[in-house]
């Protein structure tokens, strides 16, 4: 996708060139073929390569402006010539060094501009990226207009949610999202190993990494969506072998391999352990998507005898907390309605069923008038399964507790993995140790999309899970975007409702 959008954007510009009006420059040939183009993802995906790849391709020079923490207006306009230290913008600069008009240039971190009492930066980057202004851009320091229309600039980006709204208008997002394990192995072999191999003086006559070691590196020892901690591994490797080089003189050549990896790299990071082969009540695993992709997020849930209350922890934010109880709510509504058996039911049942035993033998034995203190008594026993259902969820307190308390979690996506959880505490029914599933709730039990599909399924995929339940809306958009590798592996199951999550959830 970024690749197609990419061409389609050059190729815009370049129908423009040649089809110009005999020589003269129309109006929109200084529109850049229309909107900014922001490269946006989790760190390490390629987003500042695939923009110097850019220039490379266009032969033009990459200038690159690091925007992190920039909060001086002046920093982008340029400082009043009246003003001591005077000098000109950081565009301004970027043309100097270029030396043309035209070149590609890199707003690296966008998301991370702050505004103080020295101005808002955002504001200066309106006029320096709207095709419609661009083209009158005047530096304090030079104090005469540009013109920035020839320019091609690219935003990077982590967080599009942290780019001002006016802003996020003038740009066209292109997202690159989290590699499979499969695409990272594919990108090692490729470039990464023998980028590192000249970078520290080897050869591939010195060293060699064996497929399986290189899925076990990507696997155990890193943890991350991009390949930039995969990059410092085979570095660390290769480093090692430089040493072994030097200090050895009749030194052959060195294969890594699964047995010696351990040599060569200190301690395994498990980016994600694989789930439970047991099922347990009141544990369900949840998906998650986080800035170095996704991960299973194994929620608990325990009963203590109490009134009803409940207790979130694990650090989470108002987001989560109010998924909690609109969980809670859900299940209460759902036990109210019989749709969902409490614990307590089944011995109710019971004992109803040897209650109505004994009146019909009663019965039997012409015990059949009754007083009506009886009838009224009778009456109190049919209902009072119905009275176990409604009190069961105030008889105790609920905790419910996302492990890894140190680790702040908050979104929109946990809402039917909570009610499971509450669901199978309350029936004590055991949830599916290989399934997992995202998807946020309503009060009324709709299960409504979320964001972050495809990470979340590659986490899944990774744990070894067997089958994982999403909302329709994503099954119906977002199912193309998935990997074939992963989609093969996983049953994936569309629901809509709460009533479809627990049935497919609880044994």
């Amino acid at each position: 996708k970024p690749k197609a959008r990419i061409e389609e954007y050059f190729a815009l510009k370049q129908l423009l060139e040649l089809r110009g009006t005999s020589g003269k420059k129309s109006k929109e040939d200084g529109k850049n073929g229309g909107a900014i183009l922001c490269f946006y993802g989790p760190p390490g995906v390629g987003k500042t390569s695939l923009a110097n790849s850019i220039a490379t391709a266009l032969k033009r020079k990459l200038i690159r402006i690091a925007l992190g923490g920039l909060e001086d207006v002046n920093e982008l306009r340029g400082h009043r010539r009246t003003y001591i230290g005077a000098m000109p913008g950081r565009i301004v600069q970027g043309l100097i060094e270029a030396n043309q008009m035209n070149p590609v240039i890199v707003l690296d971190e966008i998301d991370k501009i702050s505004s103080s009492y020295k101005g808002d930066p955002t504001a200066v980057l309106l006029e320096i990226l709207d095709p419609e202004q661009n083209s009158n851009f005047r530096d304090y320091y030079l104090n005469f207009n540009i013109d920035l229309s020839k320019i091609i600039f690219i935003a990077t980006a982590n967080d599009v949610s942290l780019i001002p709204a006016p802003l996020r208008d003038r740009m066209e997002f292109i997202e690159l999202s989290s590699y499979t394990p499969q695409e990272k192995f594919q990108i090692a072999k490729d470039y990464l190993i023998p980028q590192e191999l000249q970078r520290h003086g080897l050869k591939s006559a010195d060293v060699a990494i064996n497929p399986a070691a290189l899925s076990e590196i990507i696997e155990e020892y890193t943890r991350e969506s991009g390949v930039r901690n995969l990059r410092r591994q085979i570095a660390a490797i290769f480093r090692k072998v430089a040493v072994k080089i030097l200090k050895d003189k009749e030194f052959k050549k060195i294969v890594v391999t699964t047995k010696n990896l351990s040599e060569f790299l200190n301690k395994k990071v498990f980016e994600i352990d694989e789930v439970e082969k047991r099922d347990q009540i009141g544990i369900v695993n949840g998906l998650a998507w986080t800035a170095v992709g996704g991960d299973v997020l194994k929620i608990e849930a325990v009963k203590i005898k109490g009134k009803g209350a409940m207790t979130i922890t694990g650090q989470l934010g108002d987001v989560m907390k109010e998924s909690a109880q609109i969980a809670f709510s859900v299940v209460k509504v759902l036990i109210d309605e019989g749709k969902l058996k409490a614990a307590q039911d089944a011995k109710a049942g019971a004992a109803k069923d040897s209650r109505a035993g004994k009146n019909s033998a009663l019965r039997a034995n012409g015990g059949a008038s009754k007083s009506p203190a009886a009838a009224q008594n009778s009456g109190v026993e049919e209902n009072s399964e119905g009275q176990n259902s409604e009190q069961i969820y105030n008889k105790f307190d609920l905790h419910i507790h996302v492990p890894e308390g140190a680790t702040p979690k908050d979104g929109p996506s946990a809402g039917i993995t909570m009610s499971t959880a509450i669901a199978s505490i309350l029936s004590e029914r055991e949830v599916r140790a290989d399934l997992a599933m995202t998807g946020e709730i309503t009060l009324s039990g709709k299960v409504l999309p979320i964001g972050g599909l495809k990470e979340k399924l590659i986490a899944a995929h990774k744990a070894k899970i067997a089958e994982v339940l999403i909302p329709r809306k994503n099954y119906e958009r977002d199912l193309a975007e998935i990997p074939n590798e992963v989609k093969n592996d996983l049953k994936i199951t569309p629901v809509d409702r709460i009533e479809e999550v627990l049935k497919l959830a609880l044994v």
